[in-house]
């Protein structure tokens, strides 16, 4: 089948697959953020993706298309910050099936609400005409929101992303708190409110996430059900608690399900599933996971 790909045909997936990868690059670097951090497994997180999408479609009539993915994404991280005060953490002492379900129960109430909210039907964001037009790179038109601004937004929020977590003093908690939240808490940190900043950063990333990919996904309530079980895939893909784990993953797999669905489309669906399997065989903590990371 390969033999009879074209080359632009080879250069459309390879591109689509990197846009794809982009987009579970910024919710599993978020999800994988506070798991590696927290020990939260969040299954809220789809629900904040779907959450931005939907904000997004809430405020681009009133304010316009830029603001409303900055409003979208910090309404989102403020949810996450309340959501985890509030809910998740009288919870931490608990084995940590009482925060899965928790978030589970959320995620069904998050959709419920989007439901009485704007309704079952799917919704799109109209993308303004001066970023829909496609650009030509090297002799192939590629369209400019889809195939290069949302490339560049998503690299420029994960380089301000490397920057928190590598040069600043709250990303050195951050990395700290990942290894040994409790020797990092006897130092006087204020574990409880980094906590929930980083909860918040987390959220922050699937609200950006869900409004860039508003314009270019139809809206509905079942968003939220079909990342989150992709985003856990490609943390687990890449390795819990690793930054470079999570853009590997999500590259990885959005790479390979585009050309998977030229090759056989039926088998687009089980394709993160398959990566992840055989990953977990060959090496069981992702490929760049710490070993003992929650033992």
């Amino acid at each position: 089948m390969l033999a009879f790909i074209s080359l632009s045909q080879f250069t459309d997936q390879l591109v689509n697959g990197i846009t794809l990868g982009m987009l579970y690059i910024l919710v599993a670097l978020g999800l994988n953020i506070i798991l590696g951090l927290m020990g939260v497994i969040n299954f809220s997180h789809g629900a904040f993706f779907m959450l931005g999408a939907y904000l997004m479609y809430q405020f681009v009539p009133a304010v316009g298309f830029w603001p409303s993915i900055a409003i979208a994404g910090l309404i989102v991280g403020l949810l996450g910050m309340v959501f985890e005060s509030t809910l998740i953490r009288p919870l931490y002492r608990r084995i940590p099936e009482y925060t899965l379900l928790l978030t589970f129960g959320t995620a069904l109430i998050f959709a419920q609400f989007v439901r009485w909210k704007w309704g079952d039907d799917a919704v799109r964001v109209d993308i303004p005409p001066y970023l829909a037009n496609p650009v030509t790179i090297a002799g192939v038109d590629f369209p400019f929101y889809k195939d290069v601004f949302l490339v560049g937004v998503t690299v420029a929020i994960l380089a301000l992303v490397w920057l928190l977590i590598n040069k600043t003093n709250v990303g050195i908690i951050i990395r700290a708190g990942t290894r040994d939240a409790e020797m990092v808490k006897i130092l006087g940190i204020n574990m409880p409110a980094m906590f929930t900043l980083v909860f918040g950063i987390g959220s922050l990333m699937a609200g950006l996430a869900g409004a860039l990919a508003a314009p270019i996904y139809a809206i509905q309530p079942d968003l939220a059900s079909q990342w989150i079980v992709l985003t856990f895939v490609i943390v687990i893909v890449g390795g819990i608690g690793s930054f470079w784990g999570a853009i590997v993953g999500g590259l990885l797999i959005g790479i390979v399900s585009s050309f998977m669905s030229l090759i056989w489309p039926p088998a687009v669906e089980l394709t993160g599933y398959v990566l992840m399997g055989v990953i977990l065989l060959i090496r069981p903590r992702g490929l760049f996971g710490v070993e003992g990371l929650f033992e």
